[in-house]
């Protein structure tokens, strides 16, 4: 590695937790517990941050595999699964659910600089506890944004994946001001994959031989229709499917069964049914 590129990893790590630091400013302090049967405990992660997780255990006589969920941008991270009961669902399909808070979410601090490295973390967790057992990924918007970036840098761990209503770019959530300017700037220059702010193609197109489906919805003001045509065509291993009526986060909410058929049926398969393509 030469010296400038060291110079300009050191400057994006810098810049990135300083970005950090400032943003989820609104978003720490929620430290609830999880109700229910669900075992939580803290994690040292791989770049020394402390990992809030969840464990759901499915008590079907026939558990299938493990599966990873990567929450939103929400305050409460990692209780949105708890809140809206997709954990609850998965493990009654079959499946041990590990939820998790990313760096600057309720007990998760912030140590490292990459939010891929979090998914990871847990992953290699799951791999040790659970072996044997496959191991699926599912992320939502801003979780499922940073999978993407740790599935380019390892894609081993998993078994397939699916991704739910993520941005193609940051850059869409921020519409104007010096902030949209920085991270239109951010993500599209040499310091994006240090600050995690790169636009998902790039990992996307990386990752070969992987089952992944892209969830999104044909109302959702995130999904700019000339980024999802460029992900089609840099993409051609991913699966496209779109619903109707759907804004952002919005499909499990108005499709709850039929999210859960078609998620467990991409697990199993590798691939949806003719029934399950919209």
């Amino acid at each position: 590695m030469s010296s400038n590129t060291e110079q300009l990893g050191k400057a994006g790590i810098l810049f990135s937790r300083a970005f950090m630091r400032v943003m989820f400013a609104s978003v720490q302090g929620w430290k609830n517990n999880v109700s229910g049967d669900v075992e939580q405990f803290q994690m040292v992660g791989l770049d020394g941050s402390n990992l809030e997780v969840s464990l759901q255990h499915s008590t079907s006589s026939e558990v299938k595999g493990v599966l990873l969920l990567c929450h939103p941008f929400l305050k409460y991270g990692l209780h949105y699964f708890h809140k809206n009961e997709m954990s609850q669902a998965f493990c009654d399909a079959g499946y041990h659910v590990l939820c998790f808070n990313f760096k600057g979410f309720g007990r998760s601090n912030i140590k490292g600089h990459a939010f891929w490295q979090d998914v990871l973390s847990v992953a290699n967790m799951a791999q040790q506890r659970f072996g044997g057992l496959p191991i699926h990924l599912l992320g939502c918007s801003f979780g499922g944004f940073h999978l993407t970036h740790a599935l380019a840098e390892d894609k081993s761990p998993f078994s397939s994946v699916v991704l739910d209503s993520v941005p193609p770019s940051v850059t869409v959530f921020f519409k104007g001001g010096l902030i949209a300017k920085a991270m239109r700037w951010i993500s599209n220059s040499r310091l994006s994959t240090a600050t995690g702010t790169r636009p998902i193609v790039h990992s996307l197109k990386q990752v070969k031989g992987l089952p992944i489906v892209f969830f999104y919805g044909d109302a959702d003001e995130y999904m700019p229709h000339e980024d999802v045509r460029e992900l089609k065509v840099q993409c051609p291993e991913v699966s496209f499917v779109k619903f109707a009526n759907c804004g952002h986060l919005e499909i499990y909410k108005l499709n709850k069964q039929e999210y859960v058929d078609a998620v467990t049926s991409f697990f199993c398969h590798g691939k949806l049914s003719d029934e399950g393509k919209r």
